[in-house]
Formats: C-alpha cells, sequence, structure tokens
C-alpha cells in the first residue's frame, strides 16, 4: 500500500500524539539542512519516536541510552535516500518507512560503537556528549547492541509487506552489519595496514555496505527490475567510497563546532593513522573525491528513474567539489 507523503504523515502522526513530550526535541540547523521536503524528515522522527517509546520497557535506563542516541539531532542521510528513491520508484509506503527507519537505527548503533574509548573515545557526537560519557560504557555496548537487534525486529515485523519479503529485509541488513559488512569494515579500519586499494575495501564494508543494503531492500520493496537494482548496488557503493573521504577530509579541515563530532580522530586517536589521508596527501585526497562525485553523477545519470530529486538532496550533503569541504 502505497500512500502520498500527506496521508502518510497523517497516519504515522495519529499513532505519535503522545510522543513529543518525551522525544528528544530536533535541532532547528539539522532540520533545515535536508532538502526534500520537510515531511519525509517528520515522517522519518516521528516513526524514530515511535519506536523509541518501548526501548525502556525492561530497563528504562537503558531506554534512554538507546532513544537519546536514536532520536539526537542528525540529517538522517540514509533514511531520506531510501524515501526519496521511493518516491521516484512508485511511490514510498510504510514498509519502506520502516525499513529506512531500521537503517537509521543500525546507523546509530555503529556510532555508538564507533565512539567508545576502545575505537575512537571520541566526546562529541551529533553535538552532544558521546552516549559512553553521558551513560557509561557498559550501557552504550548495551545500547548499541540494542539498537542493532531491534532494527531486526522493526523488519521482521515491517507493516504492510508479506512474510517472505520481511525475512529478506532481515536477511539483507544482518549481511551489512556482520564480518563482511560494518563489523569487519571497523576492524579493518582499526588495525589493518593502510594502503590505496584497502582503504577502498574498507570504505566498501563500513561505510557502503549500509548504502548498499538500504537500496537493496528498496528494490525488494519496490519490486525493482534488475537493472535498477543493478545500477543502485553501484550507486550504494560509490556513496560509500565518497561520504566516508569527504568525512576524512573533515576530519582535518572542519572544526568540531561545526561537525557537531570531534574531530581529527584519524590522526590522534588509538593506533596508526587512519582513513583516506593515511595513504595519500590532502590534494590527491581531495582530488579522489572529486572523482568519486563525478562518478556518483554518472551513476545516477543512468537510472531508469528520475533521479533528480536523489541528485539534488545528495549534492547538498557531499558537494562536488572537495574545495567547499572545509
Amino acid at each position: 500500500m502505497r500512500l502520498s507523503v500527506g496521508l502518510l504523515l497523517v497516519h504515522i502522526l495519529d499513532h505519535v500524539s503522545d510522543v513529543k513530550s518525551s522525544a528528544v526535541p530536533m535541532d532547528e540547523v539539522s532540520m533545515r539542512d535536508s532538502t526534500e521536503p520537510f515531511t519525509w524528515r517528520t515522517i522519518v522522527d516521528a516513526r524514530l519516536a515511535e519506536i523509541a517509546l518501548d526501548f525502556g520497557a525492561a530497563s528504562p535506563a537503558l531506554g534512554r541510552a538507546m532513544a537519546e542516541a536514536a532520536l539526537a539531532p542528525g540529517k538522517r542521510f540514509r533514511a531520506m535516500l531510501l524515501l526519496i528513491a521511493g518516491e521516484a520508484t512508485g511511490g514510498a509506503g510504510t514498509a519502506l518507512i520502516d525499513t529506512a527507519c531500521a537503517v537509521e537505527l543500525v546507523h546509530t548503533a555503529s556510532l555508538v560503537f564507533d565512539d567508545l574509548p576502545c575505537m575512537d573515545d571520541a566526546q562529541t557526537r551529533r553535538g552532544r556528549p558521546t552516549t559512553h560519557l553521558v551513560h557509561g560504557a557498559s550501557r552504550a555496548i548495551l545500547a548499541g547492541i540494542a539498537l542493532v537487534t531491534e532494527a531486526m525486529r522493526l523488519l521482521a515485523t515491517a507493516r504492510e509487506t508479506d512474510e517472505a519479503t520481511r525475512a529478506r529485509l532481515v536477511a539483507v541488513l544482518a549481511g551489512a552489519v556482520g564480518p563482511v559488512g560494518l563489523s569487519g569494515g571497523q576492524d579493518l579500519d582499526l588495525h589493518a595496514p593502510k594502503h590505496a586499494s584497502g582503504i577502498e575495501r574498507e570504505q566498501d564494508l563500513k561505510t557502503g555496505a549500509l548504502f548498499v543494503a538500504g537500496f537493496e531492500m528498496l528494490g525488494l520493496i519496490q519490486r525493482l527490475n534488475a537493472a535498477d537494482r543493478t545500477n543502485l548496488t553501484l550507486l550504494g557503493r560509490g556513496l560509500g567510497r565518497a561520504f566516508q573521504s569527504y568525512d576524512d577530509l573533515l576530519d582535518v579541515e572542519a572544526s568540531t563546532g561545526t561537525l557537531g563530532k570531534d574531530t581529527g580522530r584519524d590522526v590522534v586517536g588509538p593506533g596508526p593513522a587512519r582513513g583516506v589521508l593515511a595513504v595519500r596527501d590532502l590534494s590527491s585526497a581531495k582530488a579522489r573525491y572529486d572523482a568519486q562525485r563525478i562518478e556518483i553523477d554518472a551513476i545516477l545519470a543512468n537510472c531508469r528513474f528520475d533521479s533528480r530529486p536523489l541528485a539534488l538532496y545528495i549534492a547538498r550533503v557531499l558537494p562536488i567539489s572537495a574545495i567547499r569541504a572545509a
């Protein structure tokens, strides 16, 4: 069942009229950061807030840690990509909204883990103290695990789709989190020797796997043809490489105040230097990012659906040129 954006908004907000008082308030700046109509962002945040109401059912303290991480201000980039692409491929229904929110929960969990003292030992995330600073490392770890399992549960009970599709959605997202996805990529990022091809492999696993999984799940829900699914897989991989390269550049060129998170971690964090700047100088890294952005636009131009809204949104998050990185 696919509804208009307006009807979807009414449908969701009808179920979360009591959420406003308990949800973490959104940051106006991050709200304006989204170029897609405000309604999509509102739908994502409302659905996440609805899901978060059950986080503290057994342990209120754990629920607070999970909710604060999941509802903290952020771009919701991965969710927005899926909903914008969904609109362009027949309309985004509630199954796709649940899928987009599941991807956001996994992404949030990855940030909680990434910030831990044994990883990046970060102090700030999304303009706020990191989860382990507020709630302690042990609860942060449990919150991250629980966010991943809640994402899987959300897919297993996704609205308005069949059981076979739900099972496939769970399998796809689980694969993106595991040893050939986020977990494997993070391990390589922390411990593997650094060389150009290895960095690209890290980008594909640590960052690209979740983009690719999101688009693969979009293809399942929208029943896309093989050509569109293949193109979206290429787009997800390209986004993972460009997003991580851009993030590495911002790590050395932007400020904590601008990004809302710690900077300089790739150089001063535990272990050897990490990221693209471990194998390239700044000029070369920027040139590589520019080439990756050109590749993304070429993939978008090859889409069989109207990819212009998607291209416009991506350009707001990943500028065409790294010269604008600072």
